[in-house]
């Protein structure tokens, strides 16, 4: 059991760390508190505290644990950080290809629709049409945001107005002022399915007065969706379903991670073909790369195979 002084020295030795690394970083206490779990004014009386006191020993020293704690957290998230490859950027496939030519139809003022499965890359390719585009309008909905009050204030966020009026009706005419202001304005809404009757009805409404473009994105319920509603389904000029990637789409992700081994491609293909699409397939490449790189040599197909069942296990028993 260690002694009143070793205890002390170990105090003081958390102390003196925690105020040289935070004159060099310069982190408020407010963030120090969520690292260490401690209050921020706990944190600052101990670190402004100084030399030996026998009897704020007793009280200090599980501070000290925790100021531990967060150091050897950060040097493990560190470390990890230089061990996790990167994962690529936006890269061109197929799919998004064709999302952005619909894309590009709907900013002349039409409405179109996309209903993809998780790992299609449909939000990839929206995001990054918005990106490279001027006057689109990107929103990501939630469940919460079914309700056209809720939906317009999304938009009015993404339009970068924070202060939006209260009434829906003014904030809907908001919504047109803006777009009013800007050339062949697009809005995106995607996770579209969560939008309920009255939001798509408003939506419709700002295609019909002002040809604004409009993009539903979403999974693939979302045409089964809109085919319930007469007036919006007439007007969708283009629709595009797929529930897993193309063959071309599996090759441009396997371009992108630069796989050159033909049997690591093949079995990139049987891992993409699945529900779950390329999403599965960056988190396989991710971890048989760590695989790879903690073994210090380059990643073969028994690293992707050891990653692929490692994660296919997880997932089955989540």
């Amino acid at each position: 059991m260690e002694d009143q002084g070793d205890k002390s020295l170990y105090i003081e030795e958390q102390r003196e760390w925690l105020i040289r690394w935070r004159e060099q970083t310069g982190t408020a206490w407010d963030k120090i508190a969520k690292k260490t779990g401690l209050a921020k004014g706990t944190i600052s009386v101990f670190a402004s505290a100084s030399g030996y006191n026998g009897k704020k020993q007793s009280s200090e020293y599980p501070i000290a644990q925790k100021i531990e704690r967060m150091r050897h957290s950060m040097a493990q998230q560190a470390a990890l950080s230089d061990e996790v490859p990167d994962v690529p950027e936006f890269f061109r496939t197929e799919t998004s290809d064709a999302l952005e030519r619909m894309l590009g139809f709907a900013q002349h003022g039409m409405s179109v629709a996309a209903a993809l499965e998780a790992g299609c890359g449909k939000s990839t390719a929206a995001q990054h049409y918005q990106q490279v585009f001027p006057n689109v309008f990107y929103v990501e909905l939630c469940k919460s945001a079914s309700g056209m009050n809720n939906m317009i204030r999304m938009l009015l966020e993404a339009m970068g107005i924070k202060d939006a009026p209260s009434g829906t009706f003014a904030m809907s005419n908001m919504v047109r002022e803006q777009l009013r202001k800007v050339d062949k304005p697009l809005l995106i809404f995607d996770e579209a399915q969560h939008l309920g009757e009255d939001s798509l009805e408003e939506i419709r409404s700002w295609n019909d007065r002002d040809h604004v473009g409009i993009a539903f994105f979403g999974n693939v319920g979302i045409l089964q969706k809109l085919a319930k509603y007469p007036q919006l389904w007439s007007r969708l000029e283009l629709k595009i379903q797929r529930r897993l990637p193309t063959i071309g789409d599996i090759d441009a992700l396997a371009d992108a991670w630069h796989i050159a081994d033909p049997a690591i491609r093949k079995e990139l293909h049987s891992i993409c073909g699945r529900l779950g699409g390329l999403r599965n397939g960056t988190k396989v490449l991710r971890l048989a790369r760590m695989m790879a790189m903690a073994e210090g040599t380059s990643m073969g197909l028994d690293h992707l195979m050891d990653a692929w069942s490692e994660l296919d296990v997880r997932m089955v028993a989540a």
